[in-house]
């Protein structure tokens, strides 16, 4: 009989009490769709239906297990005392064995064992109630009683509906229920109750609707990238200025992710840099971006690098967006490499945050020399592997004396020269533009080994115009 008792009942007393809404939502129960597709509100209580998924939780005690786990998380109340919950084979009685259990507590008195259906009292069953004083009269107290009066005189005295109950109690009629059915787009509103004054407070007051978010993604095996939250101001008019109905914050991640922490700190930090106009009385939070979450494989190894790190850390990803959302996107960039042979225009420095930062960046974004890209150790050109490990932020112009490039003395030209010709398709469009040059690599004993180039003449007409411009410059040096 064990073994058929594949229907849970919880009171829905503990889940309103312990969800901190201002009322009763069906997102108090999307947690339950985790382990169950059937799920159901019947009257006070809500009930699983496990018949078709107990062996997927390695069976029914450690599914209970982690159904009090979950449960706990829902009500916010991790307490010692084991949670109210019923076993039996129907909906039904699943919710009187509930009720009876709800009562032994109540008066204090020891909790009875699971009663067969014959014995419960005629109270725990809905349909009975209102005739219970008629069938007292004729001396019944359970429904084992009920069912020994003859059928016919019984369904003209308490109805078909009553007798319908109790078979379906019993499991031999069919019972229709109302299947709890997760919508297609995630939109929950919160009416605090309380105004709300600054991010802290609406922060806390977001906590409900991040955990059914939560409940939400883990149902239907999906991962936010995108998260709205929007507020309604209690005042329309402030300092005689109005005031718009509803403000809203939009969030986005590099990756999708079903955890709620990393978003409570992107909420948190840009929380924390908007001005409070007025009082908060409702919250609205969206997922306008969600995509189909498939978790990654685990190792039946233990994993030391993850024990051995920090708990704190975070991941590429999760930092990047943190900083930009403290310091705004740009504070954050790194560099990307382009299909482009002139030296200043092989990288661009882009903000993380406005793409997905899949690693970390090789260079840190900074105003002094920039690293240029390494250089593919099987290219062909054998010139490449003479290429300076740093670039100057602009190139410099030097002095040109005795046909001699002149950088705190002369430079002697040890290698070159490498011919460039490229930026022909940008014309004079770009920053960069045409680049005609001759790279070479010269020393002296002040700076060392620099790499410079020169430019040569395009037409006589550019040498005409050019002809009193420095035509050496240097863009890289090797130190």
């Amino acid at each position: 009989m064990q073994g058929r008792e594949h229907w849970l009942a919880w009171p829905l007393e503990r889940l309103n009490q312990g969800a901190a809404l201002s009322s009763r939502h069906d997102s108090l129960y999307w947690w339950a769709l985790e382990f169950s597709p059937r799920v159901a509100v019947l009257e006070e209580a809500l009930l699983i239906e496990t018949s078709m998924v107990q062996r997927l939780w390695g069976g029914l005690q450690p599914m209970l297990e982690r159904l009090d786990e979950a449960l706990n998380m829902a009500c916010m109340a991790c307490t010692a005392a084991p949670p109210v919950r019923a076993q039996a084979n129907t909906a039904w009685l699943a919710l009187a064995r509930l009720r009876l259990l709800q009562h032994s507590r109540a008066q204090g008195v020891p909790e009875p064992e699971a009663m067969p259906a014959d014995a419960l009292p005629l109270w725990t069953l809905t349909a009975l109630q209102p005739h219970s004083a008629m069938l007292m009269r004729l001396g019944c107290q359970t429904w084992g009683q009920v069912r020994a009066l003859p059928r016919a005189g019984l369904s003209r005295r308490i109805g078909a509906r009553a007798l319908r109950a109790l078979d379906e109690a019993y499991g031999l009629q069919p019972q229709t229920l109302n299947w709890l059915q997760l919508p297609e787009q995630f939109v929950l509103r919160h009416d605090l109750g309380y105004p709300a004054h600054n991010a802290d407070v609406v922060l806390h007051a977001a906590q409900p609707l991040l955990r059914a978010l939560q409940f939400w993604l883990q149902a239907r095996h999906h991962a936010v990238l995108a998260l709205e939250l929007r507020w309604h101001h209690d005042l329309r008019r402030i300092d005689g200025q109005a005031l718009p109905a509803w403000e809203s914050l939009l969030i986005r991640t590099a990756q999708p992710t079903q955890g709620m922490a990393h978003l409570q700190r992107l909420l948190r930090e840009h929380l924390h840099q908007r001005r409070w106009r007025a009082p908060v009385d409702m919250l609205e939070l969206k997922a306008p971006d969600t995509q189909a979450w498939a978790a990654a494989s685990l190792s039946c190894l233990p994993d030391l690098a993850a024990q051995q790190s920090d708990s704190r850390s975070l991941a590429w990803h999760e930092w990047v967006e943190c900083l930009s959302a403290r310091w705004g996107e740009s504070a954050v960039q790194q560099p990307e490499a382009c299909a482009d042979h002139r030296p200043e225009a092989m990288q661009r420095w882009r903000n993380v945050a406005a793409g997905a930062a899949d690693q970390a960046p090789t260079a840190a974004a900074s105003p002094a020399p920039r690293k240029k890209p390494a250089a593919r150790s099987e290219c062909a050109d054998p010139w490449q592997a003479l290429w300076p490990p740093w670039l100057l932020p602009q190139p410099l112009a030097l002095t040109v004396q005795n046909n001699r490039p002149h950088w705190h003395g002369p430079l002697q030209l040890r290698a070159g020269p490498y011919r460039l010709e490229s930026g022909w398709w940008e014309g004079g469009q770009t920053q960069a533009g045409l680049a005609v040059r001759d790279y070479f690599v010269a020393f002296n004993e002040v700076v060392g080994h620099v790499w410079i180039y020169r430019e040569r003449a395009q037409t006589r007409a550019w040498l005409v115009a050019e002809a009193h411009s420095p035509c050496w410059f240097a863009q890289g040096v090797y130190g």
